[in-house]
């Protein structure tokens, strides 16, 4: 990996052959690499805000690397590259060029399912999956099988004001849940990210990925929420159950967003982190 600039809102890249793949590092070059992968629609930022507050004082004993995924963020993006293939092509290339070791991986939702189909290929030492899709066929997923009320403590301003996406998919409706949400949205979107974006969800559904537990060596911990409705649990469950190595965790009072709404999540992930020091 090259050197780390001097100013630290300065991203480095990488050139995938096709475009150049964005990221921006933290910690010590020494330090223990974890790369992470945020979800569809987000950037780097998302994942940066999720969990930087838990390596406070940590610098030298890990290294961070936050991947804006091609068309996402301030990586470049090609039109004829806008299919699952080739994403996982263009980071799989990143990974392997980049570090010594395979580095550990933590990915949210789509970067979770990238992870684990990364992981067909390469034996990562842990990886850290936050509802995570088993099918890029979203008609394919396995959805709750019974639904309890959302706990919906907002006001009326409060739930004018969020999103669409928010509404949908978070079981907890609160101001702290709705003001952590925020802190993670993207700004300055543009319409070619908009276009690439939908041709890679529409290539996506066609190409109906799935994952194969029989070729994946790496220790695997899910987080799941038993009220997502994008991506479900039970798939998950299934999955987990065939790996070699694996932990499985559900929340039945929580949808997709399990880092706002999980209380458990810090004392899950800081204990993976832990324990992913001592896996080689």
């Amino acid at each position: 990996m090259g050197a780390r600039p001097s100013n630290a809102f300065i991203m480095e890249t990488y050139n995938t052959g096709s475009a150049l793949l964005a990221y921006k590092s933290f910690g010590s070059e020494n330090g223990l690499p974890i790369v992470f992968l945020h979800g569809a629609t987000l950037d780097h930022v998302s994942m940066k805000n999720t969990f930087e507050r838990y390596f406070h004082g940590l610098d030298r004993e890990y290294r961070r690397i936050y991947v804006d995924l091609p068309g996402h963020g301030e990586s470049g993006h090609s039109f004829f590259r806008a299919n699952m293939t080739d994403l996982l092509e263009d980071v799989g290339n990143f990974l392997l060029d980049n570090f010594k070791h395979p580095p550990r991986l933590v990915g949210y939702s789509m970067g979770g399912f990238m992870a684990l189909k990364l992981a067909e290929k390469t034996p990562f030492p842990a990886i850290f999956l936050i509802a995570p899709p088993i099918y890029t066929n979203k008609d394919t997923v396995a959805k709750p099988l019974e639904m309890v009320p959302p706990l919906d403590e907002l006001t009326e301003d409060e739930k004018n004001s969020a999103d669409r996406r928010y509404l949908r998919l978070a079981a907890k409706r609160t101001s702290v849940t709705l003001q952590r949400y925020r802190a993670n949205l993207v700004t300055g979107f543009s319409i070619g990210k908009w276009i690439y974006q939908t041709k890679l969800f529409r290539s996506a559904a066609e190409e109906n990925l799935t994952i194969d537990p029989c070729r994946i060596m790496s220790g695997a911990t899910f987080l799941v929420g038993r009220q997502d409705l994008l991506v479900g649990y039970r798939d998950q469950f299934e999955l987990s159950s065939k790996l070699k190595s694996s932990e499985y965790h559900s929340f039945s009072d929580c949808g997709h967003f399990l880092p706002v709404e999980c209380a458990q999540f810090e004392g899950i992930f800081r204990n993976w982190l832990n324990t992913a020091v001592n896996k080689s």
